[in-house]
């Protein structure tokens, strides 16, 4: 078990979509073993799945099912709220991680074309701010408080 405030590092993908178009990666272990990839993406207010990978998740409902989402491909999307179980990130697991569940289909088309990644969702600033984020791009490291 870890410590309250125990800083954990978190190897990061660096990933160019297209010529200097750079996007962060990182890589979780899901409830059931299968290692996913996700976009840090700071500019993103919410921490965000792929409502179309079933299994995953837990839906439940709160004021995110109410809202719809916009920049991410085109035109508003509708969100769902949910939250996902035992979610291993570098040595720590997170249980029920909050997440806005919309259809991630078009980002993971562009994904898939230009990198060979296959996306689950997007850790947002709600996560990166909770956790004390820090990147170092020049190492491509996570630094994440717990």
């Amino acid at each position: 078990m870890m410590a309250k405030n125990e800083k954990i590092k978190v190897p990061l993908q660096l990933v160019e979509l297209e010529d200097e178009n750079y996007h962060l990666l990182l890589e979780t272990d899901m409830a059931n073993g299968e290692k996913v990839k996700w976009i840090v993406d700071t500019g993103a207010s919410k921490t965000v799945f792929d409502i179309n990978m079933n299994g995953f998740f837990d839906e439940c409902e709160d004021k995110l099912t109410q809202i719809e989402s916009a920049g991410i491909g085109e035109g508003k999307i509708k969100t769902r709220a949910g939250y996902i179980s035992d979610m291993k990130l570098g040595n720590f697991t997170y249980s029920k991680m909050p997440v806005a569940l919309i259809d991630l289909s078009y980002v993971k088309k562009l994904y898939k074309k230009f990198a060979d990644e296959n996306i689950a969702g997007l850790f947002g600033s709600d996560f990166l701010v909770k956790h004390k984020a820090v990147i170092d791009f020049n190492k491509l490291i996570l630094t994440l408080t717990m």
